[in-house]
């Protein structure tokens, strides 16, 4: 998985986190191609987890901050992937991790940063002060 202008939200700090988080996914497809241990993998979806869990509650803070509508929804897509993440860190303790799995996860992150990140940023755009680096595309 590589980063793309695409999934930019506007806000640098974000944008760099989701980019942390992109390049995670790279190292653990890297980590399943090259049949690493259970245990580097393990690890691998531990840092992304880590990552996850610190830039989800970055963006939760803000939706509270700037009174989001739909703070509940999102909050509820962020428990989800953790979830999943954490349901995959189990598996590699009995069996391979596959692509597929991983792909979900991208998959899920890729369309959640396009739809519900930019969403979630253009009310605070529009109903408060925040730094950007350029307003995304629609």
């Amino acid at each position: 998985m590589q980063w793309k202008d695409e999934y930019s939200v506007g806000i640098a700090e974000i944008d760099d986190q989701h980019k942390g988080i992109v390049d995670l996914f790279t190292v653990i497809n890297a980590a399943i191609d090259n049949r690493e241990g259970w245990s580097d993998v393990f690890f691998k979806l531990e840092q992304l987890r880590e990552h996850a869990r610190f830039h989800f509650a970055l963006e939760e803070s803000l939706m509270r901050m700037h009174g989001y509508s739909r703070q509940a929804e999102h909050v509820d897509q962020h428990k989800h992937f953790l979830e999943k993440l954490d349901q995959l860190q189990m598996t590699t303790l009995s069996r391979q991790v596959t692509m597929n799995t991983i792909h979900y996860l991208s998959n899920w992150y890729t369309d959640h940063m396009k739809t519900q990140d930019r969403d979630f940023v253009r009310y605070i755009i529009d109903h408060g002060k925040v730094n950007l680096t350029h307003l995304p595309d629609a």
